[in-house]
């Protein structure tokens, strides 16, 4: 398959008229009775991913059918329009993803034009959904336990080192936080922006033995707070990071970061992705994203408690559907950890 062409046009270089009507849309509310934009709602990730989408159809009738962009947004794109550039994505797109990029790019015309009628681009969206080829489900082949395991066996692979040689000191530092960043994971599998930005004493705070988690609405995907109590096994990990494993980190002092890195600031989440693929590659022979492990949460729950299943999505934080689960979700995570937990630990034993 080709390289995709970097045929994005930036938002600067949009036509006016439809900055215009992004920027109204996205108009955020001071309080929920002000008059907002549609898409006011939206995560960060969900806008940015919107506009990614419109900007690229953008840059398409830039390249091949200029004269359209001096048209209004919603005399611009019809059938044949849209199948000259599904017909231009892919040599460089697999089908999912095309309809992924139609799905995101309907949205956004929603928000852009809100008075037409883009169900048409639905059904065609759902044909070409149909039509790709499914990936396997490989998400059984690493499971929660193993990973788990994996993280232990870093941490204390980097106490036997540092006890050996005074001189390993960071190597052995970085080993301990990349083994307990995996093992963290495995039992409570957050999503990476979340992860990074954790912090000590804001996020991460103890209580007695154990420390837990405390997610504002603001630092979660989906809005919601999140409220985690971590195993006493892994609490004792984490004391002994915070103790004496993350301070040999360089410029670890200067922040509260809860994951250190050698340029004097907290890993970012890209870094993290990084490190836990190329972590799990050496241990499995292939890289382990950071979503298979909500994957691996989830299959593990299923085949160890199916009858309290329901339960992985308050573990994974995900939005609800119900008025009690919207009310109770922050319980609800708290015991869905502990649950998870339990069943990483009765795997082992």
């Amino acid at each position: 398959m080709a390289r995709a062409p970097n045929m994005q046009l930036a938002y600067d270089a949009w036509p006016e008229e439809d900055r215009k009507r992004w920027s109204a849309a996205n108009k955020p509310g001071a309080d929920p009775f002000d008059d907002c934009g549609g898409a006011a709602h939206l995560a960060d990730t969900s806008r940015r991913a919107l506009q990614a989408s419109y900007g690229r159809v953008l840059g398409f009738l830039a390249a091949k059918h200029p004269l359209l962009l001096d048209r209004p947004p919603e005399a611009r794109l019809d059938r044949k329009m849209i199948e000259q550039y599904v017909a231009f994505r892919r040599p460089s797109c697999s089908e999912s993803a095309i309809a992924t990029d139609l799905h995101h790019l309907r949205l956004a015309l929603g928000f852009i034009c809100p008075t037409a009628d883009w169900s048409w681009l639905r059904a065609i969206i759902k044909r070409i959904a149909a039509q790709a080829v499914r990936k396997p489900e490989r998400y059984h082949l690493v499971t929660s336990e193993q990973l788990y395991a994996l993280g232990l066996g870093l941490m204390d692979r980097a106490i036997a080192n540092a006890s050996e040689s005074a001189h390993a000191a960071k190597e052995c530092a970085l080993d301990y936080r990349d083994g307990l960043i995996i093992a963290f994971l495995a039992l409570i599998p957050l999503r990476r922006r979340t992860l990074a930005a954790l912090r000590i004493g804001k996020h991460l705070v103890k209580s007695g033995e154990l420390w837990s988690l405390d997610i504002p609405a603001e630092d979660n995907k989906t809005k919601r707070p999140l409220e985690y109590e971590i195993s006493a096994h892994l609490s004792g990990r984490i004391d002994l990071y915070v103790a004496q494993y993350r301070s040999r980190i360089a410029g670890a002092a200067a922040h509260d970061g809860l994951w250190a890195c050698n340029f004097g600031r907290p890993m970012d989440a890209g870094t993290i992705y990084d490190m836990v693929r190329r972590r799990t590659r050496e241990a499995f022979g292939r890289p382990v994203n950071l979503h298979r492990f909500r994957h691996a949460a989830a299959s593990l729950w299923s085949s160890q408690d199916p009858a309290n299943v329901r339960g992985a999505k308050d573990l994974l934080g995900q939005a609800s559907f119900g008025t009690t689960e919207r009310h109770y979700i922050m319980a609800q995570s708290r015991i869905a950890g502990r649950a998870l937990a339990h069943a990483v630990e009765k795997v082992r034993k």
